[in-house]
């Protein structure tokens, strides 16, 4: 009776262990398995990309400096009392160049850099005027008197001319932006 009793003792708790750790090394069921999301950019992938949007070639036109970067701070500066609108949408960092034609006439470039695609997808809603002419060749792209605006991916971008034949000019630099964007 002691031989029986004692070899239910290890044997009861020796099963349950090796059940416990056989279990435990099955995969577990396919509904529970998440897919591996990518981790985000670092904020210096991140900026670096930025900036690389705004690398020559632009659609004929050069860089008259290096774009400057701005951040939330920055922002405030440079688009004065517009920026909590961009802020209460994620914005991130803002990457500003001033361009010249090939026959040296000036336009500015602005991306923003809205962290999601939803957030660029929000501000460019939010700014649309009512008077913009849709964009040949872009799903969410507009055009207006001196302007092209458009929002691809998490990067809104606002084209702007000082004058006629740099007007000509935004919609060849959209294209190119775009294109380094997808």
């Amino acid at each position: 009776m002691r031989i029986s009793f004692f070899a239910v003792l290890v044997v009861v708790p020796v099963a349950l262990i090796g059940w416990m750790v056989w279990v435990g090394h099955r995969p577990p069921p396919p509904e529970r398995i998440v897919a591996a999301r990518p981790a985000p950019p670092s904020e210096a992938e991140g900026d670096a990309a930025l900036k690389a949007l705004l690398r020559e070639p632009l659609g004929g036109c050069k860089l008259k400096g290096e774009p400057t970067l701005y951040d939330a701070q920055g922002l405030f500066n440079y688009i004065d009392g517009a920026a909590p609108m961009y802020l209460e949408r994620k914005f991130r960092k803002l990457a500003a160049a001033e361009l010249a034609t090939a026959e040296g006439n000036e336009l500015t470039c602005d991306v923003y850099d809205m962290a999601t695609p939803s957030g660029a997808e929000s501000i460019f809603q939010k700014e649309r005027s009512p008077t913009a002419q849709p964009a040949p060749d872009f799903e969410r792209g507009v055009k207006g008197p001196m302007a092209f605006v458009f929002q691809e991916g998490r990067y809104y971008v606002k084209l702007t001319a000082f004058d006629a034949k740099a007007e000509a000019a935004l919609p060849v630099v959209a294209r190119a932006i775009a294109g380094k964007i997808r």
